[in-house]
């Protein structure tokens, strides 16, 4: 897979590159030398800005994987092309929350497909980004940014924000001003095919605002908020055309508010009485129907119902410019209002085979009706849980006495409602002399006991009762034994200590266990069950009651707490602190991507040198410690083997 993907990347670069063929062509990296003038990956600049810097108009800047924390704003006052190499999720333009991030003023610079987030510019324009004059962003995320003007971003006059999402921006100037907390567009500039959510603004525009001049094409404007127009406040010469505007709220004029003169809202869709057609011509108030509205499910593109579709007015662009899921902007000869075309493909046409509403180019099952996306968390690949098994005394605290490597694959339908989860667990090692067992526990009670059932787990001990439904007895919350004994699964090799922890004794091949859940349909979003915050634990040596968690996550009901605050732990119900040492150590960790854990009684603070900052700051530094950065470990103590 690694290959897979160096390759994809190099035809991405040669494919960028040979679009710019008559411009320079420079490369960011995090890892490149930082030599100038940055003409390769392997000599590319080290931020974005020194590159920019480098660069003449008609150049090309290409940025490589990476988070690019910023101290001061990402000037570009050059008609270049900034541009990822593979795409807004895995490149990120990051303010730290202290600064802007992106400042542009020439007509012909383009920013596109970069995640740009956390930017910070309460006493000016743009949170995230500032458009001055002209220029351009597209295919981007701006989120999670803060500005006075345009919490996310701010056009000045003249500018293009094109195919982007826009969401979780705040217009403030830490008082009561702000305008715009998505969008503030002031005397020009132009905003299409975006999604412009969940902003906020302590005054004007929670989604969008227009100052005298500016125009709105083709977005979704939902559920943001504000004192005045809490989807889009408009004022004077402002134009809005084929944008849905629902969902959103303020005291005054909850989805939009209008001011002065020469404003218009065409083919638009909104709630409540439709204003006046005059400034208004051929808008809608009939609920949109997207696809899904649900706190932390939200799918905003349109079902097959809609009101919204082909009702749209055409452009030019359109012919070149795609809707926000990259299918093409006309679809059966008129455009629908949003940024997404129902039934449309890259070439124009497309199709339901299944009937569920989701287009066939959309959906992962587009032969099965009661399925339509795959899920994955970890979204990158496998998670590592790692515990230590001697608890509540620290033991010899090596973090091998369970090794295991999880992902979840939840399947939901056309309405985002949960159809099956399947539950793979990989056990890479045990280190422990302990028969343990393994389950988790959904965090939530709202799952309704005979609405869920439950297989594959491997459980032959009498202690574990479970009911007709797979799920263990006794329990508040939903709780999966997975297996009840590690030996069973992963059979020691006859002699060494542990299971895999001994560099010195026969390595045995992981094994895994695979469970299935099935959901009653139609019943439970992905944020209702929401297996992200799953709540995984050992107990030990087959004494079911005897619980190890990750930090301040709570035992299940079977637990003995006769145990908490004895030997090493400071558990604390009273507070909600749970399995950690008075220096907040704790006995499990839980690891977004595959873990390299200590060998056999290496405690894994000689083998990852920042885990006792992370630990003892409990989780707010060092959270990389388990990466092979430098002065980050010591491979002396690390299991491998041959």
């Amino acid at each position: 897979m690694k290959k897979r993907a160096l390759i994809f990347s190099l035809l991405a670069i040669f494919f960028l590159s040979g679009l710019y063929a008559s411009s320079v062509t420079r490369y960011v990296s995090l890892s490149g030398s930082n030599t100038a003038p940055y003409t390769s990956l392997a000599t590319a600049a080290n931020s974005i800005q020194d590159a920019v810097d480098a660069s003449s108009d008609g150049d090309l800047v290409l940025v490589n994987d990476g988070t690019y924390l910023l101290s001061t704003n990402i000037s570009v006052l050059k008609g270049i092309t900034i541009k990822s190499i593979n795409g807004a999720a895995v490149t990120i333009i990051d303010g730290n929350n202290s600064t802007r991030c992106i400042y542009i003023n020439h007509a012909n610079a383009v920013l596109e497909e970069f995640t740009i987030q956390n930017g910070y510019n309460p006493g000016g324009f743009g949170g995230g980004a500032n458009i001055k004059n002209g220029g351009t962003i597209r295919k981007s995320t701006i989120k999670n940014s803060q500005a006075r003007d345009g919490g996310g971003v701010a056009i000045d006059d003249d500018g293009l924000v094109e195919n982007c999402y826009i969401y979780g921006n705040t217009a403030s100037n830490n008082s009561s001003s702000g305008y715009g907390g998505g969008v503030r567009l002031l005397n020009g500039g132009e905003i299409r095919n975006c999604e412009i959510t969940a902003n906020t603004s302590v005054k004007y525009g929670g989604g969008v605002n227009i100052w005298n001049a500016g125009i709105v094409k083709n977005c979704v404007i939902a559920k943001n908020s504000a004192l005045h127009g809490g989807g889009i406040r408009t004022r004077n010469n402002s134009k809005v055309y084929n944008t849905i505007i629902y969902y959103n709220s303020a005291p005054s004029g909850n989805d939009y508010q209008v001011s002065g003169s020469g404003y218009k809202y065409y083919n638009s869709c909104f709630p409540g009485s439709l204003p006046p057609s005059s400034w208004a011509p051929n808008c809608i108030n009939s609920a949109p129907k997207f696809v899904n509205i649900n706190p932390g499910s939200e799918d905003y593109r349109l079902q097959s119902s809609s009101p919204c579709i082909d009702v749209g007015m055409n452009f030019g662009w359109m012919t070149t410019v795609p809707d926000l899921d990259g299918n093409a902007r006309i679809y059966n000869t008129i455009c629908d209002m949003g940024a997404y075309e129902y039934g449309a493909s890259g070439g124009g046409g497309g199709s339901d085979s299944d009937g569920d509403g989701i287009a066939d180019v959309d959906d992962d099952y587009p032969s099965d009706a009661d399925r339509a996306f795959d899920n994955y968390f970890p979204a990158g690949g496998k998670g590592t849980l790692a515990f230590e098994d001697l608890w509540p005394g620290k033991g010899d605290y090596d973090f091998n006495d369970l090794v295991l490597d999880y992902r979840f694959h939840t399947v939901t339908n056309g309405t985002n409602h949960v159809v099956e989860i399947f539950g793979k667990f990989v056990i890479k090692a045990t280190g422990a002399s302990f028969a343990n067992g393994f389950g988790f526990q959904l965090p939530n009670n709202n799952i309704a006991p005979h609405d869920i059932r439950v297989t594959g787990q491997v459980v032959d001990n009498w202690q574990i009762v479970t009911n007709a439904y797979g799920l263990e007895q006794g329990q508040v919350l939903p709780t999966v034994i997975v297996y009840d004994n590690s030996f069973d699964i992963m059979p020691h090799p006859g002699y060494g200590l542990g299971v895999n922890t001994d560099p010195d004794a026969p390595y045995v091949e992981p094994d895994s266990v695979e469970i299935y859940m099935s959901f009653t349909q139609n019943v439970y979003t992905m944020a209702q069950v929401d297996i992200e915050n799953f709540n995984p634990f050992i107990y030990t040596n087959q004494a079911r009651a005897m619980e190890v968690h990750l930090p301040d996550l709570a035992p299940t009901s079977l637990v003995d707490t006769y145990f908490f605050g004895i030997l090493d732990d400071d558990t604390d119900p009273s507070i909600n602190r749970y399995y950690k040492t008075e220096n907040n150590l704790p006995w499990a960790i839980n690891i977004p991507e595959p873990f390299d854990y200590p060998k056999e009684k290496a405690l894994i603070t000689s083998a990852h040198l920042m885990f006792y900052i992370w630990a003892e700051s409990e989780g707010t530094l060092s959270q990389d410690w388990y990466q092979d950065l430098p002065g980050y470990r010591n491979d002396a103590f690390i299991y491998t083997h041959e």
